[in-house]
Order: structure tokens, then sequence, then C-alpha cells
């Protein structure tokens, strides 16, 4: 049974998102569909109000009038920031397939020159690549490429609608010899089984290997419990009591509990990245005060700090945000912008 779309509206695109602050470093966020049809069993948004599991009479919500709203706004727009399309909902999921409200944007966009950021699991990504090549020979854009495994038969269990990783590195590889600035989220990172310093090094060096310009990372976010534990019950029963005692208590983003469990993978994903020769890298932090402890703390630990550690915490800063992403705007892909924010290691994305 084919899943349902219902056709909505949206009152803007251009919308600010305040919460994901330390996650998304752009200026705007948008999603042009509500639900996703991945069915990802670590993620809420295909639940949520609706229970604990996705059926196929839960319609994806269609923004059907969204590059008509963007139309307008760019119009009236006054000061240029970075749209990042893939928050709660993957732009490309098969419904794009049918109603490509995400490529209409995209065309609006590279027409105004205006700067976005994509986060997908989808190969249909591919269909607009020509689309974003283009725009990113002329402004800021770039393409994250969402993995939790490169395990396939584990990919199929925790992402059972998505394409299989293999097929995603393919699509990073693509992506990345078409000039794309291109990276990786590799989230979630699941404690006790995806979490050790092998199974997260040999994700990013795969990932090196096909091309990737960046990597994040971010432990996993026990957003929708129910469902998940009824996966662990199911596929994984050794760890349930463990994801129990590490998400009893009610965090912001649902974080593990254990702040030196955090603190300690954040600097196992920092030195795998280092090793494998990435250059641009973040690991994720539910809040604010959480990075800048972090940093304090491990200033001396990272290799090439206090350099390094210093220009990882500027992009936590929300001033310095601001002033290095205005600079990534107007300057464009000129050399000197370039060299600049290579420097502090800043990628709106």
């Amino acid at each position: 049974m084919s899943t349902k779309y219902e056709k909505i509206t949206c009152k803007r695109v251009l919308g600010k998102f305040g919460f994901f602050g330390t996650r998304f470093w752009t200026t705007y966020t948008f999603d042009p569909y509500e639900k996703c049809e991945f069915n990802c069993v670590y993620c809420n948004t295909c639940t949520k109000g609706y229970g604990d599991s996705l059926d196929n009479s839960i319609p994806v919500n269609v923004k059907l009038n969204a590059p008509q709203v963007l139309a307008g706004e760019l119009d009236q727009l006054k000061r240029k920031g970075v749209l990042r399309m893939g928050i709660w909902s993957d732009p490309y999921q098969p419904v794009e397939g049918k109603y490509r409200i995400t490529k209409q944007i995209l065309e609006l966009l590279k027409e105004h020159e205006f700067p976005f950021a994509i986060g997908t699991k989808s190969d249909l990504i591919l269909r607009d690549l020509d689309l974003i090549s283009e725009a990113s020979r002329k402004f800021h854009c770039c393409v994250a490429l969402s993995f939790s495994t490169l395990d396939e038969k584990l990919g199929k269990l925790l992402e059972p609608n998505a394409p299989s990783p293999k097929r995603r590195l393919e699509v990073v590889r693509r992506l990345s010899e078409a000039g794309i600035t291109t990276g990786i989220w590799l989230a979630p990172i699941f404690p006790y089984w995806t979490d050790s310093e092998e199974e997260i090094g040999r994700t990013i060096e795969t990932a090196v290997e096909n091309g990737v310009n960046f990597v994040l990372g971010a432990v996993y976010d026990n957003r929708n419990p129910i469902k998940f534990a009824k996966f662990l019950e199911e596929h994984l029963v050794q760890f349930a009591s463990k994801y129990k005692r590490l998400y009893a208590r009610d965090r912001p983003c649902h974080y593990p509990d254990d702040e030196f469990y955090l603190q300690n993978l954040a600097m196992k994903f920092i030195s795998q990245c280092q090793k494998r020769g990435v250059e641009r890298f973040l690991p994720h932090f539910s809040t604010r005060k959480q990075a800048w402890l972090f940093y304090l703390r491990n200033f001396s630990k990272i290799e090439g700090s206090p350099f390094v550690g210093f220009t990882q915490l500027l992009n936590y800063l929300s001033p310095s945000q601001e002033i290095l992403q205005t600079i990534r705007i107007r300057l464009g892909n000129h050399g000197i912008s370039k060299a600049f924010l290579n420097v502090f290691g800043y990628f709106p994305h």
C-alpha cells in the first residue's frame, strides 16, 4: 500500500529555527514536506502526533505553495542568509519525485544566488545534480548525506525505506566529482554499538575515500523512545537495559544522561576526523554551554590546539557565526574569503 500525500499551504519559507542553533550553522531552515517516508526507527518525524509507528494511512504533507511563497520573500528580502532544507524530513524522499517542490525551490535560489544547504539520505538528489553544481560555482551551497552505519543489513533495519549506505556513498562521490561541497552527517552515533573509535574511523575513512569535504557527528537523540525501545527488544535486546539507563532523564534534545560519555564521544569523533585528514569537522552538542565547556576542558588534548580548539569554539558563538556567514555570502567564492574561512574551519551547513 503506497503512502498517501496531502496538499497543504505554508505561510513562510525563510523561517528561522533557533532550537537547533548548535546543529545547523545557517540563518534559515525549511522542510518542503511534513513527515517522512523513510521511516527510520530512530526518528520521530514520521510518528509525531500519530503514536509510535508509521502506517501508510498517515499522509505526507506537501507544501504545495512553497515555491510561490519563496518567490515573494526573495523579491522583498534585504539581507541574505543560508537556507537549510532537511531538518525534520527528507527533502528528497519519494514524494519529491511526484511534486518536485524541492527542485522548484532550488531553481529560485539559484536564480537569486541565494545560499543553501541540503541534508538528505536520498539518491533522488542526483536528479538535480546539474542544477546544484551550477549554483555551487556562483555562490555557497553544500550537501550532506546522512549515515548511521555502513553495514547494509543493519542499515536496512534502521532505515527501512531509505537508499542503502552503499548507494549513498555513490551519491557522495558523484556530488563531490561535480565540484559540490559535500559532506556526511555521521548521525546518529549509537552508544555501545556504533560508537567505537574503529567504527567511527571506518565510516569517516570511507567517506573521505569518496570525496567528502566535511564531516559532522551527533550521538543518538532519543526523541522516539517507545518505537526505539521496541526496535531494541526485537533486534538488539542486549542493549535495551543499557539504553534505559543512559537515556533515563529527560535532557535537551533527549541526549544521554552521562556527561562524561558525551565528552568522550566528542573527543573520539574529533580525533578520528583529524587522523583521516578531515579539516572541516564539527561534533554536535545539545547546548552551546555544553560545547563551550567541552572545548575549554579539552583545548590541550585536541591536535593542533589551542588554535584548532579556539576556531571550533567560534562556531558555537552566535556573533562569530553571523560574521563568518556574512563573509561567506558577500565575498562568495573569492579566494580571500575561502582562505579566511578555511582558517576558521567555518562552513554554513
